[in-house]
């Protein structure tokens, strides 16, 4: 058996020996460079093509000059076999991504073989049917998935709509609250209605809600940052990174004299993740139990492993 017969073999088992034979003489061997298009999307086709070799991309066109690379091909396979029904129209592009050998087979050279031996055609014909059929049903499978893949994405956007919405709602009422206040004692205080005491307590209570105002504002600036566009991953020490966090807290908050208890776990293996996001995360958290501790009780700091590949923190 010929190197071209034993490729045919292969994309074509359920044929005879004889009709493999009888294939072959009308089969001409091609190489195609890197890079080169076999066929291309629209043109007429009247030519079978059977990979022996390499590997090649199926483009389509989705708009002028808009290439799009749905899948690949390795040989052994074959694209092409409406064409040896007649002429046909490529529904996409073959571009070779590697060196390839191939088989063409012609209609025209198809047919005369054909001719002489026309059960060739009908167990030809029976075998390229369940090929289509086969990718047919690879592409429905597919397509299946990518309607879940899309569904799934569309309900993760409108989770994320409604999570949005509540918190501008929540974020506007916040933020009501101490302008309302503040504006009610500037109001009071331009009038000259506060003296003495009075406007020592309405300035206590405006510098209050300019600070309430000054927090939620940076809550939002944090929003903003955990979400960049960017990620640099890299190995972040949890211990490390939560002394940094709590200077960092103790400074923005003047707060030298809240006891802290650290409890960390020895010998913790090192994250991959965003140092930065990670801070963002962990700092809002230590401003809460300082913020938060109305009995001044020390705050309790561990950072522990959890199972054999995560570690945890608790405050």
């Amino acid at each position: 058996m010929t190197d071209e017969q034993h490729l045919l073999q292969q994309v074509f088992p359920e044929m005879s020996y004889a009709d493999i034979e009888a294939l072959s003489m009308a089969a001409t061997p091609c190489i195609f460079p890197e890079g080169v298009d076999v066929c291309r999307e629209g043109e007429t086709a009247e030519t079978l093509y059977i990979v022996g070799s390499g590997e090649a991309d199926i483009i389509v066109h989705a708009a002028e000059n808009q290439e799009i690379v749905v899948d690949s091909i390795a040989g052994p396979t074959y694209f092409g076999e409406m064409s040896l029904l007649g002429e046909t129209t490529r529904s996409a592009t073959i571009r070779t991504r590697t060196l390839c050998h191939m088989l063409e087979i012609s209609h025209q050279t198809f047919l005369d073989i054909a001719d002489e031996n026309p059960d060739l055609l009908r167990r030809l014909l029976r075998q390229i049917i369940g090929h289509l059929r086969r990718n047919d049903r690879a592409v429905i499978q597919e397509l299946n998935a990518k309607h879940e893949e899309l569904h799934r994405a569309y309900a993760d956007l409108a989770e994320q709509e409604q999570l949005r919405t509540q918190f501008i709602a929540t974020l506007s009422h916040e933020l009501r609250t101490p302008l309302t206040s503040v504006q009610g004692y500037l109001g009071l205080i331009n009038q000259g209605a506060l003296q003495g005491n009075s406007l020592q307590v309405a300035m206590g209570s405006i510098t209050r809600n300019v600070e309430t105002l000054v927090g939620l504002t940076n809550q939002m600036m944090l929003l903003y940052e955990m979400f960049p566009e960017k990620t640099e991953v890299s190995q972040v020490n949890v211990p490390d990174l939560v002394i940094e966090a709590l200077r960092a807290v103790r400074e923005s908050m003047q707060d030298g004299e809240t006891a802290v208890q650290l409890d960390f776990e020895p010998n913790l293996p090192l994250l991959y993740a965003d140092k930065r996001i990670m801070f963002l995360i962990v700092r809002p958290i230590l401003e809460n139990a300082f913020k938060y501790d109305p009995e001044n009780k020390p705050i309790v700091v561990k950072v522990f492993r959890s199972g054999n590949k995560h570690v945890a923190i608790s405050v």
